[in-house]
């Protein structure tokens, strides 16, 4: 990769493009985990500082995204366990959208989606990372395999046991 090698020549300008590409896709899973954006916001820096540092390590048998990512990861779970930052609390909001007595599809879905975002704030941050690598950033089981460090099997598992806790956790939500 010719940024890359651009950086460890001591070209300061080309870690730009790297921060440029995956500064929002780090933020956002960052912020799957926590709740804070603040803390979302330090945890991305960390997460690039440590790309910066061990940038030389990069191995080209794997994609360069994925390895940020298992950066991410790493950096956010070790960052949760040290800051003993407080993952999304469980929220209690009873306040809908105006979809009684509309029926419309579109109030349909957006009430799903609510549903949906609730029952995702409910798990734990390691669990919904996996998920939104999966669904948000279109990852393949080995991917998200290399990232999180589990095998392709165990992340099929887990990846089937949190679809059967969303959709248990989505149904209580429908009969509140």
């Amino acid at each position: 990769m010719p940024v890359i090698k651009r950086i460890l020549e001591g070209d300061s300008r080309a870690f730009e493009e790297i921060v440029s590409v995956y500064g929002k896709k780090v933020f956002a899973l960052v912020s799957k985990m926590v709740d804070r954006r603040e803390d979302a916001e330090d945890i991305s820096q960390e997460v690039f500082i440590r790309v910066f540092k061990s940038i030389g390590m990069f191995r080209e048998d794997a994609g360069f995204s994925t390895w940020i990512y298992r950066i991410a990861y790493n950096t956010a779970v070790s960052e949760l366990r040290k800051r003993k930052i407080l993952f999304i609390p469980i929220e209690d909001e009873t306040a809908e959208s105006d979809t009684e007595g509309n029926g419309d599809a579109e109030a349909e879905t957006e009430s799903k989606l609510c549903f949906l975002d609730r029952a995702l704030k409910k798990l734990p941050p390691d669990e919904r990372f996996l998920i939104t690598l999966y669904y948000m950033e279109d990852r393949t089981m080995d991917e998200i395999s290399a990232v999180s460090g589990l095998s392709p099997g165990n992340v099929k598992v887990k990846m089937y046991r949190i679809r059967k806790k969303l959709e248990k956790e989505i149904n209580k939500l429908m009969c509140l």
